[in-house]
């Protein structure tokens, strides 16, 4: 797989890429990040959406914004692994986070789009801080809130949905969009932004589970985070056939490698590189 070999041609995340390979062969993942970066796999799922998506995309070659409406509620009613969360993809029943949570205590979480880095979940169970950037260790969080660089917000969930949360300041990120998150009924989706050392585990392990039928527990122990898949697991032919990117993303990824919108390897390597906190 390319995904993490091409990464570790920079030398700058080469030692977090070789920690992420390491990691990933201890829970027996496929070492795969986006298919953005896998040519060849990329190739193979085009041809193979081609029988559903084909005849939807000559129809609306020039708006891509109803394709993708139109070709996710296809793969959604299509794949019998997501007839349990059928109607919530297609009627969008949750509200979005547009900024970070990073996980403070233990956590159970469902991954729900996992073609880039980092990945978006729901926060099914536990305490995350919703923040405006993700950071490189939990103690230069800490700093970041005590010197009122960064937005003090604890949010505790249940079934994914807030139950409890303390805002004492909220100045960086989106006021309006926070409050509509925090006063919520719905289930919420966030980007999930782990520390440094874990940040493009969190990538690989979204590629190894199912899309919206998933659980993974993170386990905070100091600085450090560690993972568990607890269920929804694919195997690494399932993986590198593409069966587990989301919906959404095989739409988007369908619509634009047909409508020949190819992204440079490079452009796509310094933007994951550039969300990488502290790098």
């Amino acid at each position: 797989m390319k995904s993490l070999s091409v990464l570790s041609s920079k030398n700058e995340i080469k030692n977090l890429v070789e920690k992420t390979i390491e990691f990933s062969n201890k829970l027996d993942l496929q070492p795969i990040i986006t298919f953005y970066l896998e040519d060849k796999l990329l190739r193979n799922l085009i041809k193979k959406l081609d029988n559903k998506l084909g005849k939807l995309f000559q129809e609306n070659k020039f708006n891509r914004e109803r394709f993708i409406q139109d070709a996710v509620k296809t793969l959604v009613e299509e794949d019998q692994k997501l007839a349990s969360v059928k109607d919530k993809i297609i009627n969008k029943k949750y509200i979005q986070y547009i900024y970070y949570a990073v996980p403070i205590d233990n956590v159970e979480v469902t991954i729900v789009r996992n073609n880039w880095v980092p990945p978006r979940a729901i926060i099914l169970r536990g305490k995350v801080r919703f923040t405006f950037m993700p950071h490189t260790t939990f103690s230069e969080l800490e700093q970041k809130i005590n010197t009122q660089n960064e937005d003090d917000i604890i949010v505790e969930f249940e079934n994914g949905v807030v139950i409890n949360y303390e805002r004492k300041r909220n100045i960086f990120t989106d006021f309006r969009n926070t409050s509509e998150v925090l006063q919520s009924k719905e289930q919420v989706i966030v980007t999930l932004a782990p520390t440094l050392d874990t940040y493009l585990l969190a990538a690989v392990i979204a590629n190894n589970v199912y899309p919206w039928i998933n659980r993974v527990r993170i386990t905070r122990n100091g600085e450090n985070l560690e993972y568990e898949i607890i269920s929804g697991k694919a195997s690494k032919e399932e993986v590198i056939n593409g069966d587990t990117i989301d919906p959404l993303s095989k739409a988007e990824l369908f619509y634009d490698y047909k409508a020949g919108k190819k992204l440079e390897i490079e452009s796509i390597i310094n933007g994951i590189i550039y969300k990488l906190p502290g790098i």
